[in-house]
């Protein structure tokens, strides 16, 4: 199966960028083309660099250090090669954009209710799609689960002993030339800073996407999303647009009509051949 970087590339109905009101989840999203432009002409604003950048706290310092040039970001608690994951690199790629995977090692590692959080630790490897349009994954299960429910992603070993987070790192490293080291950032200093949570921490991070930068996501239409989106995501975005006049550019990472897929959080077959026997 082949997913292109460029399917959902086209115009589409969306809120003008200026817009105070964002009252569904569409209203946040802004076409890929559209976004690149704005973000090109808002890096022009002196003056909107020095309101955000003073507005953001002190601990943001390290995570702003990586938006010298603009960026296509995409915010995962660890980074490793689902296919969402290298969907998102095939874009920026596609939008002559520097990829950067903001990362949570402080998080708390669950498997209820964050589908990316358990793929971490029960890996699904992405087999075919039934004649049914269902996707047939085999699970790896690399961590002891009952160990480690509940504990920061930075405390999480695999069964070979090897921190989680390296574990993923050398995945993504093996199968693309993303280099960790400088394509990564851990915000746990900048968003415990702000108190951990999502509610307490999310106007923050959106700030970074009305001219540093421009965030791919993409939400799962089940519960737990959609109680993400309505209590957190879409009341953040309205605040930082009616704050700042803009809204933030966030592009949708995979067509709305595949977002359920569990195709998304599975990893290519190729990436047997890397685990632990």
């Amino acid at each position: 199966m082949t997913e292109t970087a460029t399917a959902d590339v086209r115009p589409a109905p969306y809120m003008p960028l200026n817009m105070n009101a964002v009252e569904m989840l569409d209203d946040i999203f802004t076409p890929q083309r559209e976004a690149r432009r704005e973000l090109i002409r808002r890096r022009k604003d002196q003056g909107l660099k020095q309101r955000i950048h003073e507005d953001l706290r002190p601990s943001a310092g390290a995570v702003l250090e990586k938006f010298v040039t603009p960026r296509a970001v995409l915010f995962r608690q660890i980074a490793t090669p689902t296919h969402e994951v290298l969907r998102f690199l095939r874009i920026a790629k596609h939008m002559q954009l520097s990829p950067l995977i903001l990362e949570y090692y402080g998080d708390k590692f669950v498997s209820a209710g964050n589908s990316y959080k358990r793929s971490l630790g029960k890996m699904p490897i992405y087999q075919h799609t039934g004649i049914d349009g269902r996707d047939i994954v085999r699970h790896r299960t690399v961590i002891d689960f009952n160990a480690y429910t509940g504990k920061p992603l930075s405390t999480v070993r695999c069964n070979t002993g090897e921190s989680l987070i390296d574990f993923h790192h050398g995945l993504i490293t093996k199968l693309t030339r993303f280099n960790t080291d400088t394509q990564c950032v851990d915000a746990t200093s900048w968003f415990q800073g702000v108190g951990g949570h999502a509610k307490n921490y999310y106007e923050q991070f959106l700030m970074l996407f009305l001219r540093d930068g421009i965030l791919f996501e993409n939400f799962m239409p089940n519960e737990a999303e959609q109680k993400f989106t309505h209590e957190v995501m879409i009341p953040a975005s309205q605040n930082v647009t009616i704050r700042y006049g803009l809204r933030p550019l966030v592009v949708r990472l995979v067509p709305k009509n595949k977002e359920g897929r569990k195709f998304w959080d599975s990893y290519p077959k190729k990436i047997e051949r890397h685990l632990p026997i």
